[in-house]
């Protein structure tokens, strides 16, 4: 029996990274395990399809072996009650674990604060917390994104706007989001706050640049705003996480290893110089290079990806590090006392195949997720045309809105087919990406510079 017990203890600890990468990943309140579906819900800014791609990414590279399925659910110009007339078909109907819902910045309709508007938008909003608590899954609002009065001024001849708006919509979205993220207090739910950090750091760098702007339409975070967006996600729902750490100690008899993130093998070590292999769990979660203004700002890679190595006792002089037989760089053995940290090293085998995880997703979301989310164009326009027809007074615009309503009925022959077409090819995708993210062991060697 006892040898038995040994013999369990042994394949336990034999397959403790694999046991480790497969426990569910906690985000906010919602548990997830393999194969369990995250839908982003929301209007043009998640039609983007930016900050979800960056979440994507992280989640991808950081949990390789705990593939999820991706949902976003965003249409430009929808409001809180157009997600309610799709709810089913686009987001229940994938059975989601966790919903995320970004709306609000349509449902103010870039106007000064009126009362009525927001009693609108409360009554939508509600139902549709309502109707996702009822469905059994996890729901995490996130406030309305800023509205930057400084770059709307600047582009008046592109889009005026009326003054009474630029004056207060930015607050008309701060009020909103905070009613929603005390109705998520209310509901026992976890909201996200990207309201706040938007503009917090929009104003930082204000002090060098006033005009500095991270929405140049004042509306559509670009590529930068859309990475802090994607930040706050994640540390509003707790993500932050290192992906490892190596350090390395002298003994008696050469050196020994600890490790968090993988597992050392082959460790050894002769004049001067120290070699071994590594096999991490995940992999750094590398951004675009066109969002590292926000990366740097938010001290992303240290935050999020921190690849620490460590090496103590080494002779005073400078070492070189390689990883495959690629050199990483040159450093001090007091640099390496301290610690290195590997993510911020471009070259680095991980980091590259990493970056080209993040470039298969870019092209998902620019293909097929976007031919995804423009062919439900069809279905929303059709319901807000039956629901226009429905409150219709005279006879005339009625007639209008009947041939309108029969040509969007007559564009939606075939919807149904093509809808599951793409969500098929984008399921393929999503699963070839996540083969791609399978991390791989590396040999690492440090020699002392001659």
């Amino acid at each position: 029996m006892k040898r038995f017990a040994f013999a369990l203890l042994s394949v336990c600890l034999l397959l403790s990274p694999a046991l480790a990468q497969s426990t569910p990943i906690q985000v906010g309140e919602a548990s997830l395990q393999s194969g369990d579906a995250v839908v982003f819900l929301g209007d043009s800014i998640t039609h983007q399809r930016l900050y979800t791609q960056y979440i994507e990414d992280f989640f991808i590279t950081r949990f390789p072996s705990v593939p999820l399925k991706f949902h976003n659910a965003g249409i430009g110009g929808d409001k809180a009650w157009d997600s309610l007339q799709r709810l089913d078909r686009d987001v229940l109907s994938k059975n989601p674990k966790l919903v995320t819902i970004l709306l609000g910045m349509n449902d103010g309709r870039y106007q000064a604060f009126d009362h009525e508007i927001f009693k609108t938008y409360e009554t939508d909003m509600t139902e549709l917390l309502d109707r996702l608590q009822a469905a059994g899954t996890t729901v995490s609002p996130i406030t309305p994104t800023m509205f930057d009065a400084v770059a709307a001024r600047a582009n008046l001849k592109q889009r005026p706007r009326e003054e009474s708006a630029l004056r207060q919509y930015n607050a008309v979205l701060a009020y909103f989001g905070t009613w929603l993220r005390d109705e998520a207090d209310r509901r026992g739910m976890r909201s996200i706050d990207m309201f706040g950090p938007l503009n917090h750091l929009t104003r930082v760098a204000r002090q060098d640049d006033p005009q500095f702007t991270f929405i140049k339409d004042a509306v559509h975070p670009g590529t930068d705003g859309q990475l802090i967006m994607a930040h706050a996600w994640l540390e509003n729902l707790g993500m932050q996480s290192a992906v490892s750490n190596i350090t390395l100690v002298p003994t008696k008899n050469g050196y020994r290893a600890r490790a968090t993130g993988g597992e050392v093998t082959e460790l050894a070590g002769a004049d001067g110089s120290i070699e071994f292999t590594f096999l991490a769990e995940s992999l750094p979660w590398v951004t675009p290079d066109d969002t590292q203004v926000a990366a740097k700002m938010l001290k992303l890679d240290h935050k999020f990806s921190r690849e620490g190595f460590q090496v103590h006792g080494l002779a005073p002089g400078k070492y070189t590090l390689s990883i495959d037989g690629a050199p990483v760089g040159d450093f001090t053995h007091t640099q390496l006392a301290a610690h290195i940290e590997l993510q911020r090293f471009p070259s680095t085998p991980q980091s590259v195949q990493a970056a080209k995880v993040v470039a298969m997703n870019k092209a998902r979301n620019e293909s097929t997720i976007g031919e995804l989310r423009k062919h439900w164009y069809t279905a929303r326009n059709l319901a807000r045309d039956r629901r226009s027809l429905a409150q219709a007074g005279d006879e005339a615009t009625r007639t209008a809105l009947e041939k309108k309503v029969a040509a969007g009925e007559q564009k939606m022959e075939g919807f149904e087919e093509k809808l599951a077409a793409l969500e098929q090819k984008a399921d393929e995708e999503l699963a070839a990406i996540y083969a791609a993210a399978k991390p791989v062991p590396h040999r690492y060697v440090l020699q002392p510079v001659q």
